[in-house]
């Protein structure tokens, strides 16, 4: 069987804030407020914005997403890092400050997204938050990541174990939980492989009590995604036809629950 890789080792990863260990936030669109928030908050702001459930990142948490960034030092000053909408907001209404007790401290969004984040012991041993004037789950911070190259075994005759086929796909899901926890967990942004079998193929798992067998879409793919029960089972995976190539690629969570529906 061929194998194809990951086609570079640098890829752009989205994060979501919102929760107090994530990394991305969500956003609404409204008036741009021109001072930072008051320390005594209403319910909700004159947007409509949840105070509640706005987006919001731990500085300390922030700062470890701009270090995982391939593309910039790895104790720089300042960090430059993207921020976008994914419910359409334009970058100019998008409003970023840190929650420092004094006063919270405005960081500019440009129209493009770009921010700049201060790094120092002060803004470390405080710990203040970062947050928005969005709601949960509606923006991304991207950064570019460095990621190992994932060598997947040689499958010969069409056959191989289980385990030799997901271990790369660990070792990348190690990689993306430094900037997000839940990369990889069940229903989260994960990576999968994808089996080029043509509409004739398929994929078989010989498992202990019975075999399960595995049909292509309607572009001729088989998609498999890592399961624990299966990894500590190590069945035999067999494929047809033998020389299908494989590749690694990163699925959405849509995208896998679609796929374990199969």
């Amino acid at each position: 069987m061929k194998t194809s890789q990951l086609l570079c080792p640098l890829i752009l990863a989205a994060i979501s804030l919102g929760l107090a260990s994530s990394a991305v936030a969500q956003i609404q669109t409204g008036t741009v407020t021109p001072e930072p928030p008051a320390a005594a908050k209403p319910a909700a702001t004159p947007d409509g914005v949840d105070i509640d459930n706005i987006a919001k990142i731990p500085y300390e948490s922030l700062i470890k997403i701009a270090q995982s960034d391939a593309s910039q030092p790895a104790d720089a000053d300042v960090y430059t890092l993207r921020i976008s909408s994914k419910i359409g907001v334009p970058a100019t209404q998008i409003e970023l400050y840190l929650d420092r007790p004094n006063s919270p401290e405005k960081l500019a969004v440009d129209p493009n997204g770009y921010f700049m984040v201060p790094h120092n012991e002060a803004l470390l041993k405080e710990n203040p938050e970062l947050v928005s004037n969005q709601p949960k789950g509606s923006l991304d911070l991207e950064v570019t990541l460095s990621l190992p190259k994932p060598e997947l075994p040689e499958i010969k005759d069409g056959t191989v174990k289980y385990q030799a086929l997901f271990k790369p796909i660990l070792v990348l899901n190690d990689s993306m939980k430094k900037v997000d926890p839940t990369f990889g967990d069940s229903g989260k942004q994960q990576f999968a492989l994808e089996f080029t079998t043509g509409a004739e193929g398929w994929v078989k798992l010989q498992r202990q009590f019975g075999a399960r067998t595995l049909s292509p879409d309607d572009q001729g793919t088989i998609w498999l995604l890592y399961d624990k029960v299966l990894f500590d089972e190590d069945p035999i995976v067999q494929v047809n036809p033998p020389a299908a190539p494989v590749s690694v690629r990163s699925v959405t969570p849509q995208q896998a629950n679609a796929i374990k529906a199969k």
